[in-house]
């Protein structure tokens, strides 16, 4: 094979393996993903690991195009890092945008009661999709109750 033969070759070897890589990254188009709250975190003042109490379960719905991701909790007691007898009343976020790399940073603002103000806890989750499966962060702003943990969704 000449030079010139070998070097197209692997350029074309090349672009295989990229697209192959980038058709595995990215979230599955219209499909909700679901997995457990995480039942250990890490604390934001201390830095000491805390079992948590949330129960139920993260859900990510991605929209029909792949663009953006809408996430909620299922359960009305909210992850915290210290205990607290009060259940979520209200729930809400926002869209988020998917990166062309299957990355995403979204919030939800919970609130123990209905009403103006500004919420009693708002969770960052950041993640990264990898076809059938998300695995990301959920950051707890909530002092003095803040933290983080990490957590793992799968397609359904």
């Amino acid at each position: 094979m000449t030079k010139r033969v070998r070097c197209t070759v692997a350029v074309a070897l090349s672009l295989v393996v990229a697209s192959a890589a980038s058709a595995l990254a990215g979230p599955l188009k219209g499909k909700t993903y679901e997995g457990t709250t995480p039942t250990t975190g890490v604390t934001q003042e201390g830095h000491h690991r805390v079992l948590l109490r949330a129960g139920g379960r993260i859900i990510l719905r991605v929209s029909k195009s792949g663009k953006s991701v809408t996430v909620r909790f299922s359960s009305s007691s909210p992850v915290l890092y210290c205990r607290t007898a009060g259940t979520l009343q209200v729930q809400s976020t926002k869209a988020a945008r998917i990166s062309s790399s299957g990355s995403f940073r979204a919030s939800v603002s919970e609130r123990f009661k209905a009403g103006p103000g500004a919420p009693a806890i708002v969770q960052l989750i950041t993640g990264r999709f990898s076809r059938g499966t998300v695995r990301g962060t959920i950051k707890t702003i909530a002092e003095p109750c803040s933290g983080s943990a990490s957590f793992t969704a799968t397609a359904h």
